[in-house]
């Protein structure tokens, strides 16, 4: 059974969370994320009319346990676009310094340079594969909204570029906003509409938080029970179960 407890609630936005055991997940509890993240998807696209593009994060894949080699695989099947993500909650990107190194401690590696992220810009048959192949291994970002993708990319663009002066993250085709639990709890609904550039559902999945975020801007509970799931509540926590999964 999968469990989503409301983690955040910073109206309009609602971010529900998902705990993983470990990534990359268990075949078991993958199996039931696809299957769920399956049928949420085409109860928004049914109930709520909203179309869906799929983001692969490449800093959360590795060679040694064959994730990059696997999206590499299907790259001629996929047709991958490569933008930028960008956390707005925290410093724009730039290229190692020399403090960056020095500051290092034994051990310790150095920050990561460039969230790169790559668009599936195939079609949504093929979208909907490459997500349930590579999710469970912490590189999927999901963004629904009534936008065309072209017009929030436009958008993702024109809030996430602007502070980023070094030049060697200026020139990427596109913006992705990153969002960890951390960056929704901290934030004003405001900063979320504009960091989130008008998409209506944000599902990604997050390695600083080890677990799955859907962040939704309305309630979703109708989505939610015709997925076959139901609500729990106590004193101070908000859960929503999906016993068939």
């Amino acid at each position: 059974m999968l469990q989503l407890e409301l983690k955040v609630k910073n109206e309009p936005w609602h971010v529900f969370y998902l705990k993983f055991d470990a990534f990359p997940g268990a075949c078991d509890e993958i199996r039931k994320v696809r299957d769920f993240i399956r049928k949420l998807t085409a109860g928004m696209v049914r109930e709520w009319k909203e179309t869906f593009d799929i983001f692969v994060q490449m800093s959360a894949l590795k060679h040694d346990d064959g994730s990059a080699p696997l999206f590499s695989r299907h790259g001629r099947e996929w047709l991958p676009a490569m933008g930028l993500g960008v956390w707005p909650d925290r410093p724009p990107p730039t290229i190692w310094s020399r403090e960056d190194f020095e500051n290092l401690q034994p051990g310790e590696l150095p920050r990561i340079l460039a969230y790169q992220v790559f668009r599936i810009t195939a079609s949504p048959e093929v979208k909907e594969r490459a997500r349930d192949t590579m999710l469970g291994l912490g590189s999927i970002v999901q963004i629904m909204g009534n936008d065309s993708i072209e017009d929030f990319l436009t958008k993702s663009r024109n809030a996430l570029l602007p502070p980023i002066t070094d030049p060697s993250f200026t020139c990427f085709p596109f913006y992705l906003p990153l969002l960890d639990l951390q960056s929704f709890s901290s934030a004003k609904p405001k900063e979320l509409d504009y960091w989130l550039c008008d998409a209506n559902i944000y599902i990604r999945e997050s390695m600083e938080d080890q677990g799955l975020l859907l962040a939704v801007r309305r309630l979703p509970n109708e989505v939610f029970k015709l997925v076959g799931g139901s609500e729990r509540r106590s004193s101070d926590t908000v859960r929503w179960e999906f016993p068939e999964l």
